[in-house]
């Protein structure tokens, strides 16, 4: 893992999306995570990230 893709994955589990959607953990707690969480809740965060760009595109088309 390079340096740069370890700063992404705490910023990611760290930053809060406009409207507050997202974890919002706090650096402090980021750190602490053993890498297996941290890997995890970053796939899981995509994946859900994803489901959300979804649902937004679906409820656009249909007004």
């Amino acid at each position: 893992m390079t340096l740069e893709t370890w700063r992404e994955g705490l910023f990611n589990l760290c930053w809060q999306q406009h409207g507050g959607s997202g974890l919002t953990a706090s650096l402090g707690d980021a750190l602490e995570l053993p890498t297996s969480d941290r890997d995890w809740l970053l796939e899981r965060i995509g994946q859900q990230r994803s489901r959300e760009a979804k649902a937004l595109g679906q409820s656009s088309k249909r007004r």
